[in-house]
């Protein structure tokens, strides 16, 4: 009887040891972690820390898209004809900046506002607003027909409902962000000793493999748009994702884990409204 107790207590405990150990892991840490926190970590465990951040860019739009799914199916399931239904919008912007990129909106808001408290609020508020009238603009496009059919058993990794794969991308693309920006920007004496290890750990070949792949995904989830949309919407994040980090980069003194996650952030408000202006 107590032994199969504790094994009962066991397998209730392990979806919370496992989300535990994920947010441990160095991918996650340096999206979601206080600066105490990743502070107190060795630096050699960041030395792969690009790998998790690749993949976990991918799983954080997998969970945009389950929120969005829930909120939708909960508060308006019947009502998609509506494109400004906002009970979906809102609760995926509440997850969004409550959740894993509430750092990122932090670091953004300061790299606006600056030292000052009043400016960091406004700042912020902006953010928030901004990004709301974003979620509230998308909307699934049943009636934009697709260029070819896949084969049933295949079709689920192309939703039918055009705005998930906005959220599937967003997070993918502002990870790398935070990957080819050390590739302008070099560590110096002020930059944190993970976000050094992971400049070392990450070369330029990882970073356009990186890329590589979500330029694929993403011609592949746009291709209805035609030429136009296929290009212009990875080409609108690329260039973000590069131009942000460097400005972000000279904005804080140099390669910090602020400017990461400022481009991160910037780098997905671009690529939706990019969406957004070739639908």
């Amino acid at each position: 009887m107590l032994q199969s107790e504790m094994m009962s207590r066991k397998l209730h405990n392990l979806p919370f040891r496992a989300a535990r150990w994920l947010l441990g892991r160095p991918g996650a840490m340096l999206l979601l972690a206080r600066d105490e926190a990743l502070a107190a970590e060795p630096p050699q465990r960041f030395r792969r820390a690009w790998l998790e951040l690749a993949a976990g860019g991918l799983g954080w739009g997998v969970t945009l898209t389950f929120v969005w799914g829930a909120a939708w199916r909960i508060f308006g399931g019947h009502h998609w004809d509506n494109p400004y239904l906002p009970a979906p919008a809102a609760v995926t912007l509440a997850f969004f900046c409550l959740g894993p990129f509430a750092p990122a909106v932090a670091g953004l808001a300061r790299q606006i506002g600056g030292a000052s408290a009043e400016r960091r609020a406004t700042a912020t508020a902006v953010i928030v607003v901004g990004l709301a009238m974003c979620l509230l603009r998308l909307h699934p496009d049943w009636h934009r027909g697709e260029p070819f059919d896949l084969p049933w058993w295949i079709g689920w990794v192309r939703p039918q409902a055009k705005l998930y794969r906005v959220l599937l991308l967003m997070p993918a693309w502002g990870s790398w962000s935070m990957l080819v920006t050390p590739m302008f920007c070099q560590p110096s004496e002020r930059t944190e000793p993970q976000v050094s290890a992971l400049a070392r750990g990450c070369d330029a070949i990882a970073v356009a493999a990186v890329m590589g792949v979500l330029l694929a995904i993403s011609i592949f989830h746009f291709h209805y748009l035609g030429l136009g949309g296929q290009v212009s919407i990875p080409l609108t994040a690329v260039v973000v994702g590069v131009v942000g980090g460097a400005v972000f980069c000279r904005l804080s003194g140099g390669l910090c884990r602020r400017a990461l996650l400022s481009a991160n952030l910037t780098t997905q408000i671009a690529l939706i409204l990019a969406y957004l202006a070739a639908r």
